[in-house]
């Protein structure tokens, strides 16, 4: 009986861990590129690249059992000043009595002139054990917000690296990764803090997939305060996200189980 609390009691607060710690890597931006074509790219071949639809299916697993799954479809869209996307996700978790659901929209930009991404806004509604309502708006390139949180609203700031979504972030892992960075620094805006991650590329590493057999993927780990997160990308799946695990006492696992493209001539 103590385990099966101990168990639970794990389970509802990562649940909502899973939903967006997870969430944050499931990359969605650009097509595969090298890393000089990427550096030169301008805005309007940038918006040439972008036409397409992209839809995702990962199933998510705790305790060796499929408890839950994420959906996520990124459309980018014609005719805006920068290249712009708008990604919707849909999660569900559900272990014995405990369930929840996940929602968000975000908006995504890139920015030429930075040559990183921008995140002007998000919409984040969870139900079940930890539920909030969760709107936010970023300003001055990055690096201002404002986070609306139920009915409280708060202000945060930083300086040196623009706050990212979970959407968005996880789209700037993707383009830095194409480049050959092996190290980089992100910041995410949280619903009433600000999470920094600090990203290290560990190496090529072959992982055993049930739907598409042996990947020889790039993995990626978390070396600073967020160190249980890893992370393995393929580079025949459009270099998108293949597993993720976080290293937790009862660790949970995601693995991408669809993955389509619907690309304009």
């Amino acid at each position: 009986m103590v385990i099966a609390l101990t168990k639970l009691t794990t389970f509802s607060k990562l649940a909502l861990n899973i939903l967006t710690l997870l969430s944050c890597c499931l990359l969605a931006s650009m097509p595969k590129l090298s890393a000089v074509e990427i550096k030169e790219l301008s805005a309007e071949e940038l918006n040439a690249l972008h036409q397409c639809e992209k839809n995702f299916e990962y199933n998510i697993y705790f305790l060796g059992r499929n408890v839950g799954y994420l959906e996520r479809t990124i459309k980018w869209h014609k005719n805006t000043a920068l290249p712009e996307a708008t990604v919707t996700s849909f999660s569900e978790v559900s272990y014995l009595w405990l369930d929840s659901t996940y929602q968000q929209t975000t908006t995504m930009q890139y920015s030429p002139k930075d040559k990183h991404f921008l995140t002007p806004g998000f919409s984040q509604k969870i139900t079940g054990l930890k539920s909030r309502d969760m709107h936010a708006i970023i300003a001055d390139n990055g690096l201002k917000s404002r986070v609306t949180l139920d009915t409280d609203i708060s202000y945060y700031q930083v300086e040196n690296y623009p706050l990212y979504d979970i959407d968005t972030l996880g789209t700037q892992i993707r383009l830095n990764l194409l480049r050959g960075l092996k190290h980089f620094t992100l910041s995410r805006q949280a619903s009433s803090r600000i999470d920094t991650y600090h990203f290290e590329v560990a190496g090529l590493d072959v992982i055993e997939h049930k739907k598409w057999g042996k990947l020889t993927t790039i993995k990626v780990i978390e070396v600073g305060e967020h160190e249980s997160i890893v992370l393995w990308f393929s580079s025949k799946h459009d270099h998108q996200l293949i597993k993720a695990e976080l290293d937790m006492i009862f660790s949970p696992l995601v693995w991408l189980t669809n993955f389509s493209l619907q690309c304009e001539p």
